[in-house]
């Protein structure tokens, strides 16, 4: 028996930072996908780059009481298009793909919320994990609010040469940076709840940018504020970045902002960074999907 899912990728989060009593975000999923394989051998492959898919995988087998036994004769292969260590979800989507694969492979039915439990086990985890934008405490593994809302919007990405590890990222104290933080962060998120009721882009564009501008204490983006300045110049919606990556996101719609275009006035700029990479995509719907079983 064989099982295939995919997990969406995320452009860094909308926005991201203490909310109320913890730290909570909100990601936006766009078209770029992990694919998840898990079959039954008798000689199960294993790849030493998949360590925390395999233990997803056992976690899972363990969730439902299950022996151990049980994986230790399951296949695992994990494709992705997603580039690591940049902020974009990849071991998200390598997780949650794995747990919901797992879960399939051997009869069970898994919720959203119980997989978002499993993945936080393994760290702090996306919330490109659900079908819509969530409000989502992604250290605890906790669904915070949920927004029947998935913008068809674009996004250019402007990927840095440079790496970040999450993991170790977060070993380091940021906890008064991030209180300091709190008021901006929370203005943005009062912005993105007036954008989903109004369905306004604009709005969520802006609740991106203060989210974005206020990590600068903390992971600093060079030419953010210069980025941002154009990018609203030329009709775009606003800015994002990964909160603990190196990724921007420039959100805008291609039916009001050419992207050629914006892409010529960033170079033309003294502004562009010339050692990222850059590329189109766009948001698409969020959550974990089989897409074979046999």
């Amino acid at each position: 028996m064989k099982v295939k899912a995919i997990c969406p990728a995320s452009c860094g989060e909308l926005l991201q930072g203490v909310i109320g009593e913890g730290e909570k975000l909100i990601s936006y999923p766009i078209n770029i996908y992990s694919t998840v394989t898990i079959e039954e051998r008798k000689d199960p492959m294993r790849d030493q780059r998949t360590k925390k898919a395999i233990e997803a995988m056992y976690k899972t087998i363990d969730y439902f009481g299950l022996d151990k036994s049980v994986g230790d004769t399951l296949s695992l292969q994990v494709e992705s298009d997603i580039p690591i260590e940049k902020g974009m979800a990849s071991s998200t989507a390598d997780i949650a793909a794995t747990v919901r694969a797992t879960a399939k492979l051997i009869g069970k039915t898994l919720r959203v919320d119980e997989m978002a439990k499993i993945c936080t086990q393994i760290e702090p985890t996306d919330s490109t994990i659900f079908d819509i934008l969530t409000l989502f405490d992604h250290l605890k593994g906790i669904r915070i609010k949920s927004f029947d809302w998935s913008p068809n919007l674009d996004v250019l990405v402007l990927e840095s040469p440079k790496s970040l590890n999450t993991q170790l990222f977060r070993k380091k104290d940021h906890k008064f940076l991030r209180n300091m933080n709190q008021s901006k962060v929370e203005k943005a998120y009062e912005i993105f709840e007036l954008a989903y009721e109004k369905k306004d882009f604009s709005l969520l564009g802006k609740a991106a940018t203060i989210s974005a501008l206020a990590n600068q204490n903390i992971l600093y983006k060079e030419k953010l504020e210069e980025l941002i300045d154009l990018s609203l110049k030329l009709g775009c919606f606003g800015v994002n970045v990964a909160h603990s990556g190196t990724v921007f996101g420039i959100i805008f719609e291609k039916s009001k902002v050419d992207g050629k275009e914006l892409v010529n006035q960033l170079k033309e700029s003294e502004i562009y960074l010339h050692d990222y990479k850059h590329y189109f995509t766009k948001m698409v719907q969020g959550g974990v999907r089989i897409i074979t079983k046999d």
